[in-house]
């Protein structure tokens, strides 16, 4: 088998940044299968993705990845910390099945210095650090409070590598990768154009940038999109989903909640949940929930996180995803899965999902739920249970088939 290249992203969507994070990763490990491991249809931040994850699994493959699972909710809607061992959960798995090759997990960075990135996530990782860090975030894991620690223990310029949101994700991947006993080398891609959730330098444009545009009528956003991804979200037979409707829906969800019952859910310690659910009582809006909900303690995207959990009814995040699914594949990317002999289950079919494992099984069910919420963004809204009868996108070569 090849040497493998593992991407953790959102893709949400695929811009010309991914595409060159994508190319650079083939400069460097020419004829590696990449594997992207991609969130679903909720992110890092708790917000509904841009476009379903088959089609952005699809545009995924367009800008030169082999083969797309899941980063499996609710690793992919958790904090950094989270997020992160849920990625790396998946590609150790790969790593070990396939323990003869190499594998290198290739990431974003503002600074492009890997041994820097790599130095902070062993310093993060001592039992000082650790220890401060759950005194001065009162057991949670606020950026803010990781880079004053961070600071106080080894300087300010020093702290100057959390600044950066891919060098701190960074980061959590290293540490995650070290948990996770698995055989991969980070490397860094130094981040080009925009900066995170910037507009418009060097012809390139984030996520963040471009989902706002778009969502606001601003079509000329299309051109930080490869045009390959840009044919296939804008054709997608069923439409880009409406962000709102499917806030709206969370948002009745906590309206019916139980205040005691979500603060024992993932991201709603500490009295979040309490919180969440008495802000969406008085709340007339998702984003007046939001508001009404916020405090200097806590961001807007934990919050956002809070509440999907709470309306989801998400128990408490930990260890590694228990399965991942298929999205999407190219030849080398079947022959990859024809090879693999890993312990984590993957998922082909999701109509398969009560063949799995019982802790898998239960895991799939409850993504299956946040799969429900997300088709109330279409027009007209897709059945609860519509994406559990979809199949991956395999692209067909020679290797592939038919599929």
């Amino acid at each position: 088998m090849p040497d493998f290249v593992y991407i953790i992203a959102e893709f949400d969507p695929p811009h010309k940044g991914h595409a060159y994070l994508v190319s650079e990763a083939r400069r460097a490990f020419p004829g590696a299968a990449v594997v992207a491991v991609m969130s679903g249809h909720f992110t890092e931040r708790g917000e509904p993705a841009f476009a379903d994850k088959f089609a952005r699994a699809r545009a995924a493959l367009s800008i030169g990845c082999d083969l797309v699972l899941s980063l499996p909710f609710p690793f992919s809607s958790s904090s950094a910390e989270n997020f992160a061992r849920g990625g790396v959960g998946v590609a150790a798995a790969f790593a070990k099945s396939y323990s003869g090759s190499r594998h290198v997990l290739v990431f974003g960075s503002e600074s492009g210095d890997t041994e820097a990135v790599a130095a902070a996530a062993r310093r993060t990782s001592t039992e000082e650090y650790r220890s401060r860090l759950h005194a001065a975030a009162n057991g949670g894991h606020n950026a803010r409070d990781m880079r004053a620690v961070y600071a106080s223990l080894w300087g300010e310029d020093e702290a100057r590598i959390l600044d950066g949101a891919n060098d701190a994700l960074g980061v959590e991947y290293i540490r995650a990768v070290e948990l996770s006993g698995a055989a991969i080398e980070p490397f860094a891609v130094r981040r080009i154009g925009a900066g995170h959730g910037g507009g418009p330098a060097n012809g390139i444009a984030s996520a963040s940038y471009i989902r706002r545009a778009l969502s606001g009528g601003d079509a000329s956003a299309w051109e930080f999109v490869p045009g390959c991804v840009r044919e296939i979200l804008s054709s997608c037979p069923r439409g880009l989903p409406d962000g709102g409707r499917i806030c709206a829906a969370i948002h009745g969800a906590l309206r019916l909640a139980d205040p005691e019952a979500a603060d024992g859910c993932a991201e709603c310690g500490g009295g979040v949940g309490r919180r969440i659910v008495r802000a969406a009582a008085d709340g007339g809006t998702y984003d007046g929930m939001i508001a009404l909900a916020a405090t200097k303690q806590y961001t807007n995207a934990r919050l956002r996180r809070a509440a999907l959990m709470a309306a989801v009814g998400v128990p408490k995040v930990g260890g590694f995803p228990v399965y991942t699914q298929l999205l999407a594949a190219n030849g080398v990317g079947i022959s990859v899965l024809h090879g693999y002999r890993g312990e984590l289950p993957v998922l082909t079919k999701p109509a398969d999902a009560d063949k799995l494992p019982a802790d898998a099984r239960a895991a799939a069910a409850l993504e299956a739920r946040t799969d429900a919420i997300y088709t109330l963004g279409f027009a007209p809204p897709l059945p609860a249970s519509a994406f559990v009868r979809m199949s991956p996108y395999i692209e067909c070569s020679p290797l592939a088939g038919e599929g």
